[in-house]
């Protein structure tokens, strides 16, 4: 077989089909066919790089025979062998066919759920089918427990306290680390709390109650979410995650005074785990209580009828909400001497008001908002130098309409509207609102209101307010640059300033004097403070600064009242004509203010990168007939697109995927509504004489590459000078 792998003039297939032969030779008793499938895959990933083939090119040349042998599409699985981690015994069954997680439970079904065996802290025990996990009793400690798979965004995990004292303690986990057995600290409070690419979040102990039912998620706008059995939902920033792109997995910590936790099921939307076999079959894991069978129901009815309804009622007024969050301080003491005291901070989980509809997902939302929205068209003549004059002009045309599709002309482009020219105008109209007109100020991705009674009195923060919105419900981006905490107290939302970064603020003159304010130590410098910035302090809402009881202990508080006036009250009445202008149309402002944080990819920066496994899977491929020279072409085309991609992923060439998204879609991100119809990718018979470059059109949103290509360095200077050089709507 060596010898085989070496030989120059030994074709791709052939060399395959001896591994495949050899495979079956060596292990004749391997049945089903399943296992000599696995053997053969495991054989391809372990080889060697031979002077002939590299190791990536001999898992796409493996793919490619065996597929075309069994008869199944030859790429089916190229993203596979690329990327997945995961186990190939649980993917081909019966030689070669596909079923989702190793068994088949429909095309909506998020797959089987359970506790994972080999990685746990070391008082834990998992038993009834993987379901039940348990931490022995005697230490409270080492009770760490992960998921057995990734996890979805907004797929909601259910869980059920089995095992707890009255105050019960646990901790809920998100992490884009793949669980290790080697790498299990003793608990996750405070061990992986400060640790990047982790999110802990301690689950109140009102919450976590003997025989609680307790729901929690992740959604796109990077907030943990946990729902208790009465309904209530608490939210903290899962800030250290590194990417909600890269795989998900979640971790429970047995803590303290919580004991045992049953896995019970997962949903997102009307897509729910599929249930393991074991567990259902084995009388061991029936729950003869039907009390608690009953409530059950009860609370899964409850969390589903509160995720379809959408409120009608008035938005939360600016009450201050009250936060809670539960941290517990672990010593290194033995168990016995452990003290496990509940400290409330005032930063992290906050309760999100009954009120609030923020389990509608944003898209949904939109779409319900869509309604309304005409067929007819709305004609917009564009020029290119002056776009966000044309936007406003077509605002103030007295044949404006909120409800009909814009229809989007730009001067000198032959381009008809069937969507590109729409994406690229909204793309590029609110990169003009954010830096030209002349209403914002501060560093990207942390604008603050300018504070321009000129500006005020022209109204333009009200024509921001109207651009947005317009550009918000026909499907295109959202502002995405405002500061996160003056996004949050637009929407009514206490939020905590004395950890505000000083250097976000764009007045050097105010960046002094907070300085002066956060340098004060000693009593002497609060005195000097008060002569040389009393009266400054006090204009900015705070005239304690003179009274008899202030002391250094306040000089946070200062900070924060500060920041507060600077960012937000000073410029009250401009947020106020900008929310006015959202509010043209339909309220918008008002479902966002009630649904503040699953607006917050739309009017924050989440700098969330797009990953290759994401972008991958925006595409389909329009082959040609399987086993013709054309197919054959196109497939040596995908192989080298691939490489490429992986290139673009470890940063060894000069593009990136947004602007690659940007050349075939015009937009370079995913919309919240998502592409009106799936990216395409298709194949042009390359000229005789010269170089034809890819090419795209942003309105079909299909990418047009070269058959035949015959190395991914020159697949990827093609792409680089069409992106780079295009003129117009992806055209070289």
């Amino acid at each position: 077989m060596g010898r085989a792998l070496t030989r120059p003039d030994v074709s791709e297939a052939s060399m395959w089909k001896n591994l495949w032969h050899t495979v079956q030779r060596s292990a004749p008793s391997l049945t089903p066919l399943s296992s000599q499938t696995e053997l053969f895959l495991s054989l391809c990933f372990t080889l060697e790089v031979t002077p002939l083939f590299s190791r990536d090119k001999a898992k796409y040349v493996a793919s490619r025979w065996y597929f075309h042998r069994a008869g199944r599409p030859t790429f089916q699985l190229l993203g596979l062998f690329l990327t997945s981690p995961v186990s190939y015994s649980a993917i081909f069954e019966d030689g070669g066919a596909m079923k989702k997680h190793g068994r088949v439970c429909g095309s909506r079904c998020l797959g089987p759920m359970t506790f994972l065996q080999e990685v746990k802290g070391q008082r834990v025990t998992i038993c009834q089918g993987g379901h039940l996990a348990s931490r022995d009793a005697s230490y409270n400690m080492h009770g760490l427990v992960f998921i057995s798979r990734p996890v979805k965004v907004k797929e909601k995990i259910s869980v059920y306290i089995e095992g707890a004292s009255s105050d019960g303690a646990l901790h809920i986990g998100f992490t884009n680390h793949r669980p290790n057995a080697n790498l299990i600290p003793p608990t996750a409070i405070p061990h992986l709390i400060e640790t990047p690419g982790y999110c802990v979040v301690p689950v109140p102990a009102e919450v976590c109650q003997p025989g609680a039912y307790i729901t929690f998620w992740l959604n796109h706008a990077k907030y943990a979410l946990i729902q208790g059995t009465d309904g209530k939902t608490y939210y903290m920033n899962a800030k250290r995650l590194v990417n909600l792109n890269e795989p998900l997995y979640v971790f429970l910590d047995l803590f303290g005074s919580t004991s045992a936790v049953r896995l019970l099921c997962s949903r997102k939307g009307d897509r729910t785990s599929c249930p393991d076999p074991g567990h259902s079959s084995s009388g061991e894991t029936k729950v003869e209580d039907q009390g608690l069978n009953k409530n059950l129901l009860s609370f899964r009815n409850n969390v589903q009828s509160d995720t379809r309804r959408l409120s009608r009622e008035e938005p939360p007024s600016q009450t201050s909400v009250a936060p809670s969050c539960f941290s517990q301080q672990v010593s290194t003491q033995e168990p016995d001497q452990t003290k496990h005291m509940q400290t409330t901070t005032k930063k992290d989980l906050k309760k999100i008001p009954r009120s609030s509809m923020e389990e509608m997902d944003v898209t949904s939302l939109l779409r319900e908002f869509q309604r309304n929205l005409s067929p007819s068209e709305f004609h917009v003549v564009v020029c290119w130098k002056r776009l966000l004059k044309s936007a406003i002009d077509a605002l103030s045309k007295s044949n404006f309409s909120w409800t009909k599709t814009p229809h989007i002309e730009f001067v000198g482009e032959l381009a008809f509207d069937c969507g590109g020219p729409r994406r690229e105008f909204f793309r590029l109209l609110m990169m003009e609102v954010q830096g030209s007109l002349g209403i914002f100020e501060g560093k990207p991705g942390h604008l603050f209101f300018t504070y321009d009674q000129s500006a005020l009195q022209q109204r333009k923060y009200e024509q921001a307010g109207k651009l947005v919105a317009w550009s918000i419900i026909h499907g295109g981006p959202g502002l995405k640059a405002l500061d996160p905490c003056l996004y949050q107290l637009m929407c009514g939302q206490e939020v905590q300033l004395m950890e505000f970064d000083w250097h976000l603020i764009p007045d050097t003159d105010v960046q002094g004097k907070v300085q002066k304010i956060l340098s004060c130590r000693t009593s002497a410098h609060l005195h000097t403070l008060q002569k040389e910035l009393g009266d400054w302090i006090c204009e900015c809402g705070f005239p304690g600064i003179y009274g008899p009881n202030i002391s250094i202990q306040d000089i946070p508080v200062v900070y924060s009242y500060i920041v507060r006036h600077y960012i937000y009250l000073r410029v009250s009445n401009m947020i106020s004509q900008f929310t006015e202008g959202l509010n043209s149309y339909g309220r918008l402002w008002d479902m966002v203010k009630a649904n503040w944080i699953n607006f917050l990819p739309i009017f924050i920066n989440m700098n969330e990168p797009i990953s290759r496994a994401s972008f991958r899977a925006l595409f389909q491929i329009n082959w040609n007939t399987e086993g013709t020279k054309k197919r054959q072409e196109e497939e040596e085309t995908i192989y080298y697109w691939e490489l490429v991609l992986k290139m673009i992923e470890d940063k060894k060439t000069e593009l990136r995927f947004e602007e690659l998204l940007t050349f075939i879609t015009a937009t370079d991100e995913i919309p919240a509504l998502g592409f009106p119809q799936k990216p395409s990718i298709n194949f042009y018979k390359p000229e005789g004489r010269g170089c034809r470059l890819p090419y795209a059109s942003t309105c079909m949103m299909g990418l047009f590459l070269p058959r035949g290509v015959k190395s991914q360095a020159e697949l990827n200077t093609m792409l680089l000078r069409a992106v780079r050089d295009s003129v117009g709507f992806g055209k070289a």
